[in-house]
């Protein structure tokens, strides 16, 4: 065993160097190295623009603010909501004879789906 130990020293030192750093940066005493100016700026700009810092959230998101992650569920205005039905929904112009007639066929109504 003494031998190994001989014969590749220097890579143990190395290994224990880069062991000891790892568990460093881990705990939060040193910095990230690879966390630079430039890794920060590109996450504020993805976020700011609807993203979060590490991923892209399921939900709509404010744009413009960086740190405002969280989703619009609570004021959601998109189709079969109520806002959608009394604004939007009967903006649509009433079907001629033929269209109510295929409706009433394809989609058993006739303004259609």
């Amino acid at each position: 065993m003494s031998k190994v130990i001989q014969l590749h020293r220097r890579k143990f030192i190395a290994g224990g160097v880069l062991i000891g750093a790892w568990a460093l940066v881990q705990n939060g005493i040193l910095p990230n190295p690879f966390y630079t100016p430039g890794v920060q700026n590109i996450e504020k700009r993805y976020s700011s623009l609807g993203g979060a810092k590490n991923h892209q959230p399921a939900v709509a998101t404010k744009k413009g603010d960086s740190e405002d992650v969280v989703g619009r569920q609570e004021t959601q205005k998109g189709m079969g909501t109520p806002y959608h039905q009394e604004k939007i929904g009967e903006q649509r112009s009433d079907p001629s004879t033929f269209d109510k007639t295929w409706n009433q066929a394809q989609y058993h109504a006739e303004k259609g789906k």
